[in-house]
């Protein structure tokens, strides 16, 4: 499907088994330099855990990323907010999906993106996981993390990928904490026990900040940034599928 300015984003839609009209669907939104399936499938077992409740679900690979096109180096934070819209715009389109019963679910940088889209998107539930409610973090995690992209002072190179300078200056000016303020839905806030990412304040932030009449923060303990084990899994997806189930 086509984002704000005519570029093709690549994605994959689950749909349940037994088909149903106006099914209630979830978005998911991956990663700083991540993608559609995220670490070690997560957002596939999570969209097949959805399914078997019924739920289906989109994911997507932002403009650069994936299989999307474009390249990584002229994306911005800025410009995936407006390839999550495009991609609820697409799923509200969808035969079999009911339009007013739409879930986010967000990891890490998705995590930012999800709330800054959760109220203009009439969303009617939010789930976090490990996200990121200062972007600003990006310029510290792109020099730690990182190394100067050559021939592009102010770039960085990590994991195979050019960060622009403009990418890390515009993420700045994005405020989560303020958008999330006006979203007034269910919003499950899950964040790891040991992140060595995006420290657990920014989860208390999130869940200061939420609008959200019904809200609440879950700590998986000893988890890292992407829940990299089974058990750590399995409660994430346990606790979004519930949530989802429960609010959708």
């Amino acid at each position: 499907f086509p984002n704000a300015r005519g570029k093709l984003l690549r994605g994959m839609l689950h749909r349940p088994a037994r088909k149903r009209k106006g099914a209630p669907g979830v978005i998911f939104f991956h990663g700083f330099t991540g993608d559609r399936m995220e670490s070690h499938w997560i957002f596939i077992k999570c969209a097949r855990a959805l399914a078997k409740e019924g739920i289906a679900s989109l994911r997507f690979d932002f403009y650069g990323s994936g299989e999307s096109e474009g390249n990584f180096r002229e994306a911005t934070l800025q410009s995936e907010i407006a390839d999550a819209r495009a991609a609820v715009r697409f799923m509200q389109r969808q035969k079999g999906i009911d339009p007013a019963r739409l879930g986010l679910c967000g990891l890490s940088l998705g995590g930012s993106v999800a709330a800054c889209v959760a109220q203009a998107s009439r969303a009617k539930a939010l789930v976090l996981w490990s996200a990121v409610a200062h972007p600003a973090i990006l310029q510290q995690l792109s020099k730690k993390l990182g190394k100067p992209a050559p021939n592009h002072p102010g770039d960085f190179e990590y994991d195979a990928r050019h960060i622009s300078a403009r990418f890390l200056k515009d993420a700045a000016k994005v405020n989560p904490l303020a958008a999330i303020r006006r979203f007034t839905k269910p919003t499950r806030i899950i964040h790891p026990g040991k992140d060595e990412t995006v420290p657990r304040s920014h989860a208390g932030d999130f869940l200061q900040a939420s609008g959200a009449g019904i809200k609440q923060k879950v700590v998986i303990p000893g988890a890292d940034h992407t829940f990299t084990s089974i058990a750590w899994e399995s409660a994430v997806i346990g606790l979004t599928v519930e949530w989802f189930r429960r609010y959708l």
